[in-house]
């Protein structure tokens, strides 16, 4: 569930607010940023899966994971597929299969991933910002 999004300078920019402000506040911080990112882009998801809309479970099954990776040093959140087996559909229809080669919704994921990845960036910038680290 990779967004294929690469943040580069983002390690940098961490270990060099933690030198001035101390650890645990810069974890907070980032945490903070990274939720509320998320949580932005999840509404903009939903709407990108609005392909998929049948019955609309699909749609009700995108959900933001919980901040991980602060241990080793850079921070990560997904944002997926929650409860039930719809990621299963969902990765049918974003890859293809031998029967249908370019169904409904074909690349919808990847292509919200790679026009949303500049966006992204500078929504975290934001929220650190705001945050009060500029």
């Amino acid at each position: 569930m990779s967004s294929g999004a690469e943040l580069k300078g983002f390690d940098d920019v961490l270990r060099n607010l933690e030198m001035r402000l101390g650890d645990a506040k810069v974890k907070r911080a980032t945490s903070r940023a990274l939720k509320a990112t998320a949580n932005e882009t999840l509404e903009e998801f939903k709407g990108a899966l609005e392909v998929f809309k049948d019955t609309g479970e699909t749609i009700e099954s995108a959900t933001t994971g919980r901040v991980t990776g602060l241990p080793v040093g850079v921070p990560v959140i997904k944002i997926g597929f929650g409860e039930g087996s719809r990621w299963r559909l969902v990765h049918l229809n974003e890859f293809g299969y031998r029967k249908n080669q370019h169904p409904r919704g074909f690349g919808v994921i990847r292509r919200f991933s790679e026009s949303n990845a500049q966006k992204y960036k500078y929504r975290i910038a934001n929220h650190l910002k705001i945050e009060g680290f500029r």
